[in-house]
């Protein structure tokens, strides 16, 4: 379309500031409803969403389509999932997150060297319009038959009961410490998921080849998440979290260190499987601390900090590349952003075993 790199990249990083600012509300809603007409609405939207990308023109009409696509991103993706699940179990939710996560998993591992092929094929604008379609045949359909509220919530006493306010959840102890560790990684994430591609292509690697490994990243993040259950067991919460942390800096570390093939497959073991425990733990960690009864709220307004800085990542980076005319200096800079959120890992002190405030649903 012959915009900048920069132009592009913050249509996204407005997707994500709204999708931060409508997360506490989807969260606040989801504690007290039954989540099956939220999520069938936020896929079939999705879908309509796919399709007018598909016929952008212009930057405007672009940053206007994705500001609307955060919305429905706020309803779909992993943040409401979380919710979902937390309120179905309790005992059992570490195994059941785990079991959505590794699903999810695949997703850039598939639909990466997908994207390549379709594109490649048919154009971006007839590879979204197929996309678009896949979205709404298995999405909407899914969540209108499948899902059902958790025990409990369908009540209009569950409806009128208060939820946590925003100053409330910031005070919640250890809560500024699990901020600041998910605000950090997830700027790192967000830039790296966007800009990986792009990096590896300009470092001489084939777009192929750099697709295929930002592709297999989410096959790594499967070995991850299995191994997420018994690290957490044996060395208790807060160490696991602060391990976790740790692997996740020494993988941003390795594509500092070097572009060259051995050293992006190496990357790619490291930070995958970091990237899948990470995200196995956000969604554990609310419900160990706090328990599911406002896992919705409470989720939410990490959210919506997560995302503000989900957001910067790939515009920060794509300002400092133009700038300096390159990814180096931006790597290390990542790798330090990367240290900030394993130093507050450090902080976040959950005990071994500790007992959630509020459980929902014992049996589960």
């Amino acid at each position: 379309m012959g915009w900048s790199r920069s132009a592009a990249t913050g249509a996204f990083s407005m997707a994500l500031v709204t999708q931060g600012v409508v997360a506490v509300t989807v969260g606040r809603w989801l504690d007290r409803h039954n989540p099956r007409w939220l999520l069938t609405a936020g896929s079939a939207a999705a879908a309509l969403g796919a399709l007018a990308w598909s016929a952008v023109e212009s930057l405007v009409a672009f940053y206007v389509l994705w500001a609307l696509l955060g919305v429905v991103m706020a309803t779909v993706l992993y943040e409401a999932a979380f919710t979902v699940v937390a309120k179905w179990f309790d005992r059992s939710r570490v195994r059941a997150l785990t079991f959505v996560t590794l699903a999810a998993g695949f997703a850039s591992t598939i639909f990466l060297p997908l994207h390549d092929h379709l594109i490649a094929t048919y154009g971006w604008r007839r590879a979204l319009v197929i996309l678009a379609i896949a979205l709404a045949a298995i999405c909407v359909p899914l969540h209108a038959v499948v899902l059902r509220a958790p025990p409990g919530i369908s009540g209009p006493g569950h409806r009128a009961r208060r939820g946590l306010a925003v100053r409330e959840v910031l005070a919640l102890p250890a809560f500024p410490a699990v901020t600041v560790a998910f605000v950090a990684s997830s700027f790192v994430a967000s830039a790296l998921a966007v800009h990986q591609v792009a990096l590896l292509a300009e470092s001489g690697h084939t777009t192929a080849f750099a697709a295929g490994a930002t592709g297999a990243l989410g096959a790594m993040q499967v070995p991850g998440r299995l191994l997420f259950a018994p690290v957490r067991r044996w060395l208790g919460t807060a160490a696991a979290t602060g391990a976790v942390f740790a692997s996740f800096v020494v993988g941003v570390g390795i594509l500092a260190v070097g572009t060259g093939t051995a050293t992006v497959i190496m990357f790619v073991t490291v930070y995958g499987m970091a990237r899948g425990m990470t995200t196995l733990l956000r969604a554990s960690l609310i419900g160990d601390l706090y328990g599911a009864a406002d896992y919705g709220a409470i989720t939410g307004v990490l959210a919506a900090a997560g995302t503000a800085a989900t957001a910067l990542g790939p515009l920060v980076v794509a300002a400092v590349h133009d700038r300096t005319g390159g990814y180096d200096v931006a790597r290390w800079a990542l790798v330090a952003i990367a240290g900030v959120a394993f130093g507050a890992s450090t902080r976040i002190g959950v005990s071994r075993g500790a007992t959630p405030r509020a459980t929902a649903h014992p049996g589960r």
